[in-house]
């Protein structure tokens, strides 16, 4: 096959664009080949592409058919081609089948551009050539820097500058990663649904797509993960304006069912089935995100103070220099706020209100033997997942509370009582079943126990994402996710370093607005 006339041309470049004013998947199955095939290729490539309508998938492996070395590439991209309703999608793609890493990305503008004016601006400004780096990431001498807090939201940033090739250090004052919220022994992610696709809705979806093709490429289905269907309850008082869309029952309901519809019987009338929901574990996501060679981790480094040295920040504990970078990313969930203190002139932080919960877990040995569980993890009032695997035997998993009163991962044997409670609204008989084993909390042999976890949030419940406002150039956050970090995590990672280098970016800019970390003034 011959070469794309700008091949060469990639050859000096770390990161390239190809824009697609329509989208044509032979030429993209082509350049795709063709950068594969190159082993000066730059380290990312990019696609923009506009299209009116979804990708058939069975066109695409029909394209595939006829072209056998496309083949496996169509196989790939039809894969992928679900759920693609009008806005922006981000696909990414592994070099070969089985590799970890993903430098391709497809971006496709899905729908016209009467409805969506600002595609034509997203083509525009990632035309055909190396993508434009920002002036202040041109300006630095090293691409290095340094990440407090080994989260999913830090592991995520961790990686996805590191598959840019920056050198990375992550700190944490634990022993080990995830040993805050994102330690939680297993979690449900589903999207946000609402009857005016609100912008928490279209960012669900964006998070919930990167959470699936990072799971299916570092974890292993079954034992960290399961992409199982989550179903959910719409409870009175729980969901405010919730729903779908009307164009999702007319003339969008042929794509919007792969994302959510209604829950077929013998479901509850008010319940939804989300097709492409899953339950994880969250260490196990973290650890596979910081393996890299890239990535260095350092536990047991308690941060205290943030100071601009020349043209790096240097990461204090007491007068130690724990680390030192040309950018610092902030992490570390409730205790951001506090190192941010160090860093401003007057000592202001935004106010990020720490939230605890707990969940209830046991394990299904000690259920009783006509005990009634759902068939798939349920959310909607807290959430309920069983079979799960545990060091002492297969376990189910409820909750979790939310506590603004305490900002330690104490564990309070009330939120056992308030999890069974939300349980009972969920799924009452399941909530039946097991409370016999409820009715042990305090006693001599407790049946069920308890995890607690401190998250941190903002009063809009979006997180925060960007440049730390007032301070030097060099400080970011990407933090505050509240209870959805393990929907906006990753996507909040993979935006801010698309914005560090000038990519296109995972979602339309008005949703990237709605995370940026200067969207509010610092209060002291």
């Amino acid at each position: 096959m011959a070469l794309t006339p700008y091949a060469q041309s990639w050859q000096r470049c770390s990161s390239w664009c190809h824009t697609q004013a329509s989208f044509d998947a032979l030429a993209f199955l082509r350049l795709w080949h063709t950068w594969a095939a190159d082993a000066h290729r730059p380290m990312q490539l990019h696609v923009v592409a506009h299209t009116a309508q979804p990708l058939p998938a069975d066109k695409l492996l029909s394209l595939g058919s006829s072209h056998p070395e496309l083949f496996a590439h169509a196989q790939q991209l039809a894969a992928q081609c679900w759920g693609l309703l009008p806005g922006i999608h981000r696909l990414r793609f592994a070099l070969n089948g089985n590799a970890p890493h993903l430098p391709l990305s497809l971006t496709l503008c899905v729908g016209s551009h009467a409805d969506w004016p600002e595609f034509s601006e997203v083509l525009r400004a990632h035309a055909t050539g190396p993508c434009q780096i920002p002036p202040e990431l041109e300006a630095l001498d090293a691409h290095s820097v340094t990440i407090i807090g080994a989260g999913l939201a830090g592991a995520g940033t961790a990686r996805a500058l590191a598959e840019r090739g920056w050198q990375v250090t992550v700190l944490d004052a634990a022993a080990s990663p995830a040993a805050g919220a994102s330690g939680v022994p297993v979690g449900v992610v589903a999207p946000h649904t609402s009857h005016d696709d609100s912008g928490v809705s279209r960012l669900s979806r964006a998070g919930l797509r990167l959470m699936e093709q990072t799971m299916r490429a570092l974890l292993t289905e079954g034992v960290d993960w399961g992409c199982t269907g989550v179903r959910e309850r719409r409870l009175p008082g729980k969901t405010r304006r919730g729903g779908v869309p009307l164009s999702w029952l007319n003339e969008h309901a042929h794509t919007a069912k792969d994302w959510t519809h209604k829950a077929p019987a013998p479901a509850p009338e008010d319940a939804y089935w989300h097709p492409r929901g899953a339950w994880l574990r969250p260490a196990s996501l973290v650890r596979a995100l910081l393996d890299h060679p890239n990535i260095q981790w350092q536990g047991n480094a308690q941060v205290d103070a943030l100071k601009p040295s020349r043209s790096k920040w240097q990461v204090l504990q007491g007068q130690t220099v724990l680390a030192e970078s040309a950018r610092v990313v902030l992490a570390a969930g409730p205790g951001s706020a506090a190192l941010i203190a160090t860093a401003t002139p007057d000592g202001s932080a935004p106010r990020i209100q720490p939230l605890r919960g707990q969940i209830t877990w046991g394990l299904m040995a000690d259920l009783p033997a006509n005990a009634r569980l759902p068939a798939t993890p349920v959310n909607g009032n807290g959430s309920f997942v069983h079979n799960i695997s545990s060091a002492d035997g297969p376990a189910w998993f409820t909750g979790a509370t939310y506590d603004r009163l305490h900002g330690d991962a104490r564990l309070l044997d009330c939120d056992h009582a308030e999890n069974l409670e939300r349980l009972a609204a969920l799924e009452p008989d399941t909530a039946a079943s097991l409370a016999p084993l409820f009715a042990t909390v305090g006693t001599d042999t407790p049946l069920v126990q308890g995890w607690a976890g401190v998250r941190c949030g903002v009063h809009d419940r979006l997180p925060m994402t960007g440049r730390v406002p007032q301070t030097p150039e060099g400080l970011y956050m990407n933090t505050a996710m509240g209870s959805r970090g393990l929907t906006l995590g990753l996507l909040c990672a993979e935006l801010l370093a698309a914005q560090w280098h000038g990519e296109p970016l995972p979602v339309e800019a008005r949703l990237a607005q709605f995370l940026n970390a200067t969207r509010f003034r610092s209060n002291a």
